[in-house]
């Protein structure tokens, strides 16, 4: 690579050089980036083209007391909306969330994914794309009450609701036009065979990304932060420095599942269903 071209604020464009160049965005804005001679020179390249990616969003709700549901994540499985949701505020020791953060009357953040955004909540009757932003706070909201407060427990109240915050990526909420510019890479059987490494045939273009081959097979900020340990790695080796190397830790597999996973490889090989796939 001799350059990259760049967009200024105010729309100026201009060329910025430099010895090595590490290209670290999301696949859906990296690909529209790489142009007929970068996709000439590695095929790589070509194959991110199949990388699917779909809606994931979060959505924060600020509450007025604290509310740790559990000590980890909570997974609404009866939830239209494939909702996840974790308490923030007991993981961070040593912090007053409501002297540290706000105006001080928030003292919680309730964060909330929004995976289905084509099937229709339990408020409106419509799809969360469908929805205005309003519109889909309010509907996450009920979402998240109906699935904790059916235990003859109150988890969640509207007087705890403060404020809440929706990833600004999302646009054109409502209308034929909604866009989400932040979206998630997905995993179908088969593409970790697309998945970029960060070293390229380009020798000094390098990936960092969650979608780049890393021992970390899901699309997480572990797996990007890896994948950027990588790309440095990959850099000094071709600066030739000694410069110490990022450690790069690999993913922990339980020894327990092990046999599980080779049996369900020999079933999918066979075109046999999982042994759990009951449907």
């Amino acid at each position: 690579m001799t350059g990259a071209v760049v967009q200024d604020p105010d729309g100026s464009r201009r060329t910025v050089t430099a010895d090595h160049y590490i290209c670290a965005m999301p696949v859906e804005h990296a690909r529209q980036a790489w142009g007929r001679k970068l996709r000439a020179a590695d095929p790589q390249f070509g194959r991110a083209d199949k990388l699917q990616t779909d809606w994931m969003t979060g959505i924060q709700f600020y509450l007025t007391e604290p509310t740790p549901v559990i000590h980890g994540h909570v997974n609404h499985l009866d939830s239209p909306w494939a909702l996840t949701s974790v308490g923030q505020a007991q993981y961070w020791q040593g912090r007053n969330f409501a002297a540290d953060y706000g105006d001080g009357q928030a003292a919680d953040c309730f964060s909330v994914d929004i995976s289905e955004w084509d099937k229709p909540g339990i408020l409106y009757g419509k799809t969360a794309k469908e929805c205005t932003r309003d519109e889909v706070a309010r509907e996450v909201w009920a979402q998240l009450k109906a699935a904790l407060n059916d235990t003859c427990r109150t988890v969640l109240r509207d007087t705890q609701l403060h404020s809440w915050f929706l990833d600004p990526g999302v646009s054109g909420l409502g209308t034929p036009a909604a866009h989400n510019d932040d979206q998630l890479l997905i995993h179908p059987t088969g593409t970790w065979f697309n998945r970029p490494t960060a070293r390229t045939a380009v020798p000094n273009l390098f990936l960092a990304g969650d979608y780049v081959a890393v021992d970390i097979d899901l699309a997480t900020m572990e797996g990007a932060n890896a994948a950027a340990r990588q790309a440095v790695n990959a850099l000094l080796d071709a600066s030739g420095s000694s410069a110490g190397r990022c450690s790069v830790q690999p993913l922990y597999r339980a020894p327990e599942f092990k046999e599980l996973k080779h049996q369900d490889e020999i079933r999918h090989r066979w075109g046999l269903p999982n042994l759990f796939d009951l449907g």
